[in-house]
């Protein structure tokens, strides 16, 4: 502790910071002055490896998009091929049922699952249609008269709603 004269010759003391105190304050001091040195560098660098990574993570994208493309360019010749397929077997199957008599094809459409059976009849001529029904037992040949008129949903049988209520 050193003692000084003050202003009116009064003694004041002054304290000298001990040699840890001297030492905490330089090397805060030093910390300090290093961060700052070495702020942009690190910032930089930071930057460099994000870009770095970035860009990697662009390339397996792109990969992947690349993959799912070809993929999807696939399944749409595969869908292409299956649409040929079934429109193929839907006009064998019209002109099977079109040269069968009206009461042997009335027979084998009321056993048929009800969308194909529709199917079919929809692509029959009107007159071949006609005997068909004609020939088909009275509730099966309405019920697929309705589907094909709209009056009655194919996959559950169900009747469209009209917004008419009936009692």
């Amino acid at each position: 502790m050193v003692l000084t004269l003050g202003i009116g010759g009064t003694a004041a003391q002054t304290r000298t910071p001990s040699p840890a105190t001297a030492i905490a304050t330089a090397s805060t001091s030093d910390a300090a002055s290093f961060c700052a040195a070495i702020r942009d560098p690190a910032a930089e660098a930071r930057f460099a490896w994000q870009a770095n990574t970035l860009k990697g993570l662009e390339a397996r994208l792109a990969d992947t998009l690349k993959k799912l493309e070809e993929r999807k360019a696939e399944l749409q010749l595969l869908t292409d091929q299956r649409a040929a397929e079934v429109k193929q077997a839907e006009a064998r199957m019209t002109e099977i049922f079109s040269r069968m008599r009206p009461d042997a094809a009335a027979l084998q459409l009321a056993t048929m699952d009800q969308g194909v059976a529709v199917a079919v009849l929809g692509k029959l001529t009107p007159r071949a249609a006609s005997a068909v029904l004609n020939e088909m037992e009275a509730s099966r040949a309405a019920q697929l008269a309705e589907v094909m008129g709209g009056r009655r949903n194919p996959l559950n049988g169900s009747t469209p709603s009209t917004g008419v209520q009936t009692r």
